[in-house]
C-alpha cells in the first residue's frame, strides 16, 4: 500500500517525533556497519523522490519506549548514529525484503526509560498506563490508514503485551530485539524466520475458517 503526499505529511506532522519508517541510506563501500544510519534526507520526498513509493504502512514494527523524550527532528527515531545504537541491524535485516519501508514506532511513549526490564515491571504496576499508550497506538495506527497491518514486535514482551491486548485485531510477528547480542546476519535470519512464521500461521488460521 502506497500512500499519498499528504498523508506522509501528516504522519511526520503528527506522530514523526515518535515514529520513523524502515528506510536507511546505505553504509558506503569500506565504512562502518554503521555509517549513514542518521542520514534523515532518505525520509524527505523532497530528497528521496522514491520515498513514497517505498513506505509501507501495512508493516508497522513496534520497539519497546524511546527515551522519554521527543526527537529532535522528525523520523529520527530508529536513525541513532551513535556508537552506542544498533539500528544498523534493522537496515541489514530488511533492505532488499518486502518489509523495507516497513512504519517503525514504539508500543509505549513518553514513559520513564528504566531500561527494558523494569520498564516492562512498570507496565504491570500500571495497567491505566498500558491501557491509555494502547490506545494512543491505535490512534497513530489510524493515521496511517492501513486497514490490516501486520504489527511485528521487537521482543518477547512486547509480543506479549501486544498479543495478548490486540491479539485479536491484529496479526503480530514476534522478532528479536535489535539490541541483542547477535550478529546482523544471524539477526537478519531470525527476524525473517519470525515473520514468516506468523504470516504461515496467519494463513493457516484462515484457511481453517473459510468455507469449504
Amino acid at each position: 500500500m502506497s500512500i499519498t503526499r499528504e498523508r506522509f505529511d501528516a504522519i511526520r506532522r503528527e506522530w514523526g517525533e515518535v515514529g520513523s519508517w524502515a528506510v536507511w541510506a546505505d553504509a558506503p563501500p569500506g565504512e562502518g556497519v554503521k555509517a549513514r544510519v542518521g542520514d534523515l534526507s532518505m525520509l524527505d520526498p523532497d530528497e528521496n523522490p522514491g520515498l513514497l513509493a517505498t513506505v509501507n504502512p501495512d508493516v508497522v514494527m513496534l520497539g519497546i519506549n524511546g527515551s522519554g523524550a521527543p526527537t529532535a527532528e522528525p523520523f529520527s527515531s530508529f536513525h541513532d548514529p551513535s556508537p552506542r545504537a544498533n539500528h544498523f541491524k534493522l537496515r541489514h535485516a530488511y533492505r532488499g525484503t518486502p518489509f523495507w519501508g516497513a512504519y517503525l514506532t514504539d508500543t509505549f511513549k513518553g514513559i520513564p526509560s528504566y531500561g527494558a526490564r523494569r520498564t516492562f515491571e512498570y507496565l504491570r504496576a500500571n495497567p491505566d498506563v498500558v491501557e491509555a499508550q494502547l490506545a494512543r497506538l491505535l490512534e497513530e495506527l489510524g493515521t496511517l490508514g492501513s486497514e490490516d497491518p501486520l504489527l511485528v514486535a521487537f521482543g518477547r514482551d512486547v509480543h506479549r503485551i501486544l498479543q495478548e491486548r490486540l491479539g485479536d485485531r491484529f496479526r503480530i510477528a514476534r522478532v528479536p530485539h535489535y539490541a541483542h547480542f547477535l550478529s546482523k546476519e544471524e539477526y537478519r535470519a531470525q527476524a525473517l524466520a519470525g515473520i514468516e512464521e506468523c504470516l504461515v500461521a496467519g494463513s493457516a488460521a484462515d484457511a481453517v475458517r473459510s468455507p469449504r
